[in-house]
């Protein structure tokens, strides 16, 4: 960062899903270790800012109120204020054409980001986007346009002992000293959903083949998925369920690092368990699992290699069908577990 001067003032941008808030706490934690002295803000979506409270790598968070994500006035007001904190650098990780122009617009004589959607005279230092490389990976390369050299891949969230204690309340007694599968079935997106039907079997699979414990999780707006879990469980003869609902998504980080691993679509819990390090077997449908996979042993693909419209990373499926999802079987991804396990 030689171009920046003693103590510099860093916006780093992106106003992502909480995967995509995730992804980039590599790029933080080596700006940090480059340069100890900045001072680091970070523009989010008041919705993902949690996984980034406590993160020592972040002076501050800045959460976007609704009015400020869309709307020109909302465009005008940001860019007052990005300008008025006279900021010597912005690192635009998030590839909107929306965040790069607040960026130019404020003001901020440094500006480095990939170059898409039209944005690159908006930019100071660019390089191409590379939409077959790990989310990771660009974010990194976009920190070395100005000299910030890597410092690892891994995700982070920071917990505190109360989140812990809440995990461990939520999880109960009843799970015992077996071992315990986490399974959380939902995602932002229904095209990212695997069949619930396939979860229950998987499920069944853990308790008989593996003998251990298949915990559900769920998020406050998944009630109508936990509804279907009970059912299709005492349908199949699987007795009730472990469901549970933790209230916000740090105490669901906290209560995977308690797993002895975890089943998670495409989304955020994916990359939720990653940065708390539990193993899991991570099932892609329309996405390309290069761009989002976490690396690492502890982290098994499971994808439909065999369907030829897949990936097509599309928010909606094409042939109505989502065969990607429907090909991959509770019996593939009980095999990928066991060999995280």
């Amino acid at each position: 960062m030689t171009e920046l001067p003693d103590r510099p003032r860093i916006l780093v941008m992106e106003t992502g899903l909480i995967g995509e808030l995730l992804v980039i706490t590599p790029a933080l934690r080596a700006i940090r270790k480059h340069r100890p002295d900045a001072h680091v803000t970070v523009m989010v979506r008041p919705g993902s800012a949690p996984v980034l409270v406590g993160n020592p790598s972040v002076d501050r968070l800045l959460p976007l109120v609704g009015r400020e994500r869309k709307g020109f006035w909302g465009l005008m007001r940001l860019a007052s204020w990005v300008r008025s904190k006279d900021f010597d650098a912005a690192f635009v990780l998030h590839t909107s054409f929306r965040s790069a122009l607040i960026a130019l617009m404020g003001v901020v004589p440094v500006r480095a980001g990939l170059v898409c959607e039209g944005r690159g005279f908006t930019l100071t230092h660019k390089k191409p986007r590379d939409r077959t490389a790990y989310e990771v990976d660009e974010h990194l390369g976009v920190i070395g346009l100005l000299g910030v050299p890597p410092d690892g891949r891994e995700l982070e969230i920071f917990l505190t002992q109360e989140e812990h204690r809440s995990a461990r309340a939520l999880l109960g007694s009843d799970v015992g000293g077996r071992t315990l599968i986490g399974l959380h079935p939902g995602a932002s997106r229904e095209i990212r959903r695997w069949p619930l039907h396939k979860f229950v079997a998987l499920a069944g699979l853990i308790q008989n083949d593996l003998g251990a414990s298949p915990v559900f999780f769920f998020g406050p707006r998944e009630e109508d998925l936990a509804r279907g879990v009970v059912m299709m469980c005492e349908d199949e003869g699987l007795g009730s369920p472990k469901i549970c609902r933790p209230g916000n998504v740090r105490i669901l980080a906290a209560a995977f690092e308690m797993m002895d691993a975890v089943v998670t679509n495409n989304t955020g819990p994916m990359h939720i368990a990653a940065a708390v390090g539990t193993p899991g077997a991570f099932i892609h449908g329309p996405t390309p699992v290069p761009r989002w996979h976490p690396p690492g042993d502890r982290f098994a693909a499971v994808y439909a290699d065999e369907v030829e419209c897949r990936p097509c990373d599309s928010p909606q499926c094409a042939a109505s069908a989502l065969n990607c999802m429907a090909a991959i079987s509770p019996e593939q991804v009980l095999d990928r577990l066991k060999g995280v396990l």
